[in-house]
C-alpha cells in the first residue's frame, strides 16, 4: 500500500477546488424566467360505499340545517338542492370558481379535524352583504367592480363562519366547534394558485337567496374525511369513577364571576374621576354568571359566607320567550 508523507499531503489539501466548482459555488440561487412545476398530487383518496352513503346523508341533512341557520340572519327565502357530489382534483375545482366564487379555506379543530373550502358565488355573496347592512338584498342592475370594504369582508367571514358551523353540526351532532376561516380568495390570481391536483370530496349545491341564485361548494380534504363511520358511532358512557381517579382532578382551575356589563362613550372614559358612577346592564337582584375562562358555567346568587363573599349555585331553568328569569335576592 502506497504511504502519503506529511508534506505531501499538506500540499493536497492546499490545492484549488476545480474550475467547475467555484462556477457552480457562485451561481446564483434566483432564477427569472423558468416555470415552476406544480404539485402532482394525483387522486389517492378512496372512500368505500358505507362512506359515500354516510356523506350523502349529511349532505341531504345540510340542506334543512342551512336552511334554519340562515333565515334568522337574511329574513329572505332560501332554497337549497344538492346538486351534484364525488371527488374531483382540487385544481379543477379552482378553474370552476375563477370570476365566480369567493372562496375561503377553513381549518376545523375537535371531533371533525380537518381542512376544508367553502366556496360561495359573487352575486349570492353580495346579496348577504347587502342584507346584513339593512339593504333589501337586491343585487345592483351594474356588478360590483370595486373592491370590498373591511366592513363587507367582516360580514362576509361571519356569513361563511355561519355556513361552515351548519354544517360542522350536522356532521357531528354538536353545536360548538372550533374553525378558523384562514383568509378570502377572490382574485383569479390567487385562485390560480390551487393547482395541485390533490382529490377533494366537493358537495356542490344550487343555491337562492331572495331572487337571485348561484352555488355554494364545500371541498373536504383527505384529512377531514378520516374516520367517518366513527362519527355515526355512539360513544360509550365513560366511567366516572374512573374518571375521579384521574389526576387533572386535583388540579385547581380559577373561577370567575361576572356581576354585569355596561357601555360608556370614548369621552366619558376620557373624563373619568373619583367618585364617578357608572350603571351597569343587569338589575338588582338578578342572578349573575359564574364563569371559567371564556365559558358560562351557570347562574349564581351572590351573597357572603364567614366573612369571604360567596356565591350560590342556582338550578338550571331554560328562560322561556317572553319570560324573564327569576331575580335573586343578595344574601
Amino acid at each position: 500500500m502506497q504511504t502519503i508523507t506529511p508534506e505531501e499531503l499538506q500540499a493536497l489539501l492546499q490545492q484549488g477546488e476545480p474550475s467547475n466548482r467555484k462556477a457552480a459555488k457562485r451561481r446564483s440561487r434566483l432564477l427569472t424566467g423558468v416555470a415552476v412545476q406544480p404539485y402532482d398530487l394525483q387522486a389517492t383518496l378512496t372512500l368505500t360505499p358505507r362512506q359515500r352513503a354516510i356523506l350523502r346523508q349529511w349532505a341531504d341533512q345540510f340542506v334543512h340545517s342551512l336552511r334554519y341557520a340562515l333565515i334568522p340572519a337574511l329574513r329572505m327565502t332560501l332554497e337549497l338542492r344538492l346538486n351534484h357530489e364525488g371527488l374531483i382534483p382540487l385544481s379543477e375545482l379552482a378553474s370552476q370558481w375563477k370570476g365566480t366564487a369567493f372562496v375561503f379555506p377553513v381549518t376545523a379543530f375537535g371531533r371533525f379535524r380537518g381542512d376544508l373550502y367553502l366556496a360561495l358565488s359573487i352575486n349570492l355573496a353580495l346579496v348577504a352583504i347587502d342584507r346584513l347592512l339593512g339593504g333589501p338584498g337586491i343585487l345592483p342592475s351594474v356588478a360590483i367592480q370595486r373592491p370590498l370594504s373591511r366592513l363587507e369582508v367582516n360580514l362576509l367571514f361571519r356569513f361563511a363562519e355561519r355556513i361552515v358551523r351548519s354544517f360542522l353540526n350536522t356532521m357531528t351532532g354538536e353545536n360548538s366547534h372550533s374553525i378558523q376561516l384562514q383568509n378570502l380568495l377572490a382574485s383569479e390570481e390567487q385562485l390560480a394558485m390551487l393547482t395541485d391536483k390533490v382529490a377533494v370530496y366537493s358537495l356542490c349545491y344550487d343555491f337562492q337567496v331572495g331572487q337571485e341564485t348561484g352555488f355554494l361548494w364545500l371541498a373536504l380534504f383527505a384529512d377531514a374525511l378520516k374516520g367517518l363511520e366513527q362519527q355515526m358511532k355512539r360513544h360509550s358512557p365513560p366511567d366516572l369513577k374512573r374518571l375521579r381517579q384521574h389526576p387533572a382532578f386535583a388540579l385547581a382551575v380559577p373561577l370567575r364571576v361576572i356581576l354585569s356589563s355596561g357601555r360608556i362613550l370614548v369621552r366619558e372614559l376620557k373624563d373619568l374621576k373619583v367618585g364617578d358612577v357608572i350603571v351597569l346592564d343587569g338589575l338588582k337582584g338578578e342572578p349573575v354568571r359564574l364563569v371559567l375562562g371564556e365559558r358560562t358555567l351557570c347562574k349564581v346568587r351572590p351573597g357572603t359566607r364567614n366573612g369571604h363573599w360567596a356565591v350560590q349555585i342556582l338550578p338550571f331553568k331554560p328562560a322561556q320567550r317572553g319570560e324573564q328569569e327569576d331575580g335573586a335576592t343578595q344574601s
